[in-house]
């Protein structure tokens, strides 16, 4: 854990804080999914974001570069990391052109960090830093870190779940509760049955999901599954079957086995 959420933490576990505790939010900087920003209430004005009943200052987020438009004093991105879309907007003087532009390219993934700024119900972010993601496990720690400060500021720090678990009550959470990233409405997860499916990254292929979602149901999967196998279970064609393991293997989901034709998935 990063420990980028750190300054988030202290007194601002239950609804807004007071005066002083806003400027102290200013300061926090909060990992965040783009549905959670656009879900952010805005109880005082729309300059003042709540998210888990907790105002925010910075927030930061790992996503695809849809499109790129320049301007003469910024650059807009429209950015989708699965679980929604939005503007982000970053002006030209605040940006080391040298270094970062030559990876913001359409497609690719970048890391934000900025302030939501609301105008006539429109948010997007107005950005300090868009950097390209130059490593895809980047991507799965984000949504991890997500996860850790969601469940911070809506069930306690760890050692109150610890508690709770060893008391017994939290056994219908791990039964029936949001136990992963894939199962959290909240934070843009579909609250899908297979454990981790959530935390592939945006903009997967259909075959890429359905695959992926089988090899996890495997009892032998971490001894890797032959792609005519998989290709017979899944229904899906032999030559699209090796693009969706290329696809997971690339984007380092899933990997090679005893040979290059025998894949296994990564666990979350």
């Amino acid at each position: 854990m990063s420990g980028a959420y750190d300054g988030g933490y202290g007194d601002s576990q239950s609804g807004t804080q007071a005066s002083p505790g806003r400027s102290a939010a200013k300061n926090t900087l909060r990992p965040v999914t783009i549905k959670q920003i656009l879900d952010a209430q805005t109880p005082h004005d729309d300059n003042t974001f709540v998210i888990d009943e907790v105002e925010i200052g910075n927030v930061t987020f790992v996503a695809q570069i849809r499109s790129v438009s320049d301007q003469e004093t910024t650059s807009t991105y429209k950015m989708e990391d699965g679980t929604g879309s939005i503007e982000v907007k970053q002006f030209k003087d605040n940006r080391n052109l040298m270094v970062e532009d030559e990876g913001l390219q359409v497609n690719s993934y970048a890391r934000v960090l900025g302030n939501i700024k609301q105008f006539n119900n429109k948010r997007n972010i107005t950005t300090q830093s868009v950097k390209p993601v130059t490593d895809f496990n980047e991507i799965q720690c984000h949504f991890l870190e997500v996860t850790a400060a969601h469940l911070h500021f809506t069930r306690g720090p760890p050692e109150s779940q610890q508690a709770r678990n060893t008391s017994g009550g939290g056994m219908a959470y791990q039964q029936g509760g949001a136990t992963s990233y894939g199962e959290d409405t909240t934070m843009g997860g579909t609250g899908g049955a297979v454990a981790g499916m959530g935390l592939l990254p945006p903009g997967m292929s259909a075959n890429a999901r359905k695959i992926y979602a089988h090899l996890k149901t495997r009892q032998d999967a971490s001894e890797g599954v032959h792609v005519s196998m998989i290709a017979q279970a899944t229904g899906v064609p032999t030559t699209e079957t090796y693009k969706a393991v290329d696809e997971l293997l690339s984007h380092g989901v899933c990997f090679t086995t005893i040979d290059d034709e025998h894949v296994a998935c990564i666990d979350f």
